[in-house]
């Protein structure tokens, strides 16, 4: 009875929020005030799992678990930004220096690695299923958009070109929304196919 009551609420909840999205200039209001509720529970949700992880970590270095020395550096970096960011403040341009000087060759990196990962799964596309339509267009595609996000094509002399390169280099970012809407439809299907169907099942 207790898990039916709160997938029920769940559900209920859900609802009236996505229907609230609908008739924004009207429930303005209640959206920010869900909005900020929502804030709030996520950012304690978010420090109970930081604690949790930082507590796992410090159970590894005591117990002196192979790799505890990762979880050394780890327990190191997050204090001091912490610390750092305490007394000087998330705003402090010293500070955001400090941070992104760090993030960026991390997420560039990550980025190259993520890179490296895609090329060794499109060859072995292209060696699995051969040369067909479906590989060719995407390695034509490929190429085409390194080719032009690289800065070899020079069109500035031609202003008619270059409203056509820009409107192909733009249209990996519609792919990507596109991408994201259908995600975001199928995560919401997905619930809602979970939530009805856990409220039969306890029926």
């Amino acid at each position: 009875m207790k898990d039916r009551v709160g997938i029920i609420i769940a559900v209920v909840s859900g609802l009236l929020f996505l229907a609230a999205l609908f008739f924004q200039p009207v429930t303005a209001a209640w959206l920010n005030l869900i909005l900020n509720w929502v804030i709030v529970v996520t950012a304690v949700g978010l420090m109970v799992s930081v604690a949790r992880l930082i507590a796992t970590h410090l159970r590894h270095i005591a117990v002196g678990r192979r790799g505890f020395l990762f979880s050394m550096i780890f327990i190191i970096a997050f204090s001091a930004t912490l610390i750092a960011g305490i007394f000087m403040g998330e705003e402090n341009p010293e500070y955001l220096r400090w941070i992104r000087a760090i993030q960026v060759p991390l997420e560039t990196a990550l980025l190259g690695l993520v890179a490296l990962v895609m090329m060794s799964v499109a060859t072995k596309v292209f060696r699995e299923r051969g040369w067909s339509f479906l590989t060719l267009s995407f390695g034509f595609s490929a190429l085409v958009f390194l080719f032009l996000n690289l800065g070899f094509l020079r069109l500035n002399q031609d202003p008619s070109l270059g409203k056509v390169v820009a409107v192909v280099q733009g249209l990996p970012m519609a792919g990507a929304r596109g991408l994201l809407i259908g995600i975001a439809l199928g995560a919401l299907i997905m619930g809602l196919r979970m939530l009805f169907g856990q409220v039969v099942e306890n029926d």
